[in-house]
C-alpha cells in the first residue's frame, strides 16, 4: 500500500454520519488528499458545481439525495467523469450492479481498513474514466426520472414516445387521486388495486422516488399493516409527481408538438 496515492489530490466525501465523515477524511489524509465532506448527495452535487475533484467517495444511504441518485446527477447533468467510489454498510446483493448502472467506477464495503479503501482507489484511479452518460435519464432536486425501457422497448420510436409520455401525465393524477380518495375512506382494498395499478405504470416509466412509495403502500394496503405510514407514502408519491410532471413536460413538450 502506498500511503501517498492521493498525494495533493481534492476528494470529496459524501456522507451523512458525522463519525463516519471523521473516519473516511482521517483515512484520505493519510493517503495524502485534501478533503472536503457534504452531508447528503444535494450537497455533494452542490459542491462539484463549484470545485474540481480528483476523486469522489458517495455513501449510498443518504437523506434528501442517495448516492446513486448523485452520481446519475453527476453524470448526465454535469457531464463529470471524475471518479466515483460507492461506500456501502451493508451486502450488496445486486447492489454492485446498479451502482456501475448509475455511473460509479467501483464500490468499497463499510467499514472497510485502510488497505481495502487505498486498493480500490489505486484500481479506479490507474483506468480511464469515460462519463456514464444516459440521455434518457431526466434528473431535478431529489427526483430521477427513467424513460430507458420506454426507448429501448419502442425502438428510438419518437413519435411512440412522446404517445406515451402524454398518457402518463394525462392518467397518473387520476390515479394519485383514487390513491388520495381511497386513503381518506381507509379503503384499503381499493387502495391496494389503486397503488398496484401505479406500480404497473411506474415500472415502465420509471420515477424511482415514485416507484418505491407505491410499493410501500401496495404492501401496507393488502396486508393492512403500517397504516400510520400511509399518509408520508402518498404524500411523497404526490410530490414526486409534480417533479416529474415538470421534467417531462419541459423535455417533450415542444418535442411532441
Amino acid at each position: 500500500m502506498s500511503e501517498n496515492i492521493l498525494l495533493n489530490k481534492s476528494v470529496l466525501v459524501a456522507e451523512d454520519n458525522a463519525i463516519n465523515q471523521m473516519v473516511v477524511k482521517h483515512t484520505l489524509l493519510k493517503l495524502g488528499a485534501s478533503a472536503d465532506i457534504a452531508g447528503d448527495g444535494a450537497e455533494a452535487i452542490e459542491k462539484c458545481k463549484k470545485n474540481k475533484y480528483d476523486l469522489i467517495l458517495m455513501d449510498i444511504q443518504m437523506p434528501l439525495m442517495d448516492g446513486y441518485e448523485a452520481t446519475t446527477y453527476i453524470r448526465n447533468q454535469l457531464q463529470s467523469n471524475v471518479p466515483i467510489i460507492a461506500m456501502t454498510a451493508f451486502g450488496l446483493n445486486g447492489e454492485d450492479e446498479k451502482c456501475y448502472e448509475c455511473g460509479m467506477n467501483d464500490y468499497v464495503s463499510k467499514p472497510f481498513t485502510i488497505e481495502n479503501l487505498s486498493t480500490v482507489i489505486q484500481k479506479v484511479l490507474s483506468v480511464p474514466s469515460e462519463v456514464t452518460h444516459n440521455p434518457h435519464i431526466l434528473v431535478s432536486r431529489n427526483i430521477s426520472v427513467d424513460l430507458s425501457m420506454l426507448y429501448d422497448i419502442s425502438g428510438e420510436d419518437e413519435a411512440y414516445i412522446c404517445v406515451m409520455v402524454q398518457t402518463f401525465l394525462e392518467n397518473m393524477p387520476n390515479t394519485l387521486k383514487k390513491i388520495d380518495q381511497c386513503l381518506s375512506d381507509e379503503n384499503w382494498d381499493g387502495l391496494f388495486q389503486a397503488a398496484h395499478y401505479a406500480k404497473s405504470t411506474l415500472s415502465v416509466i420509471k420515477v424511482s422516488e415514485m416507484f418505491d412509495a407505491v410499493l410501500a403502500i401496495e404492501l401496507s394496503a393488502k396486508n393492512k399493516i403500517n397504516l400510520q405510514t400511509l399518509p408520508a407514502l402518498v404524500q411523497k408519491l404526490n410530490d414526486g409527481f409534480v417533479i416529474a410532471e415538470e421534467l417531462l413536460s419541459k423535455k417533450f413538450i415542444v418535442a411532441c408538438n
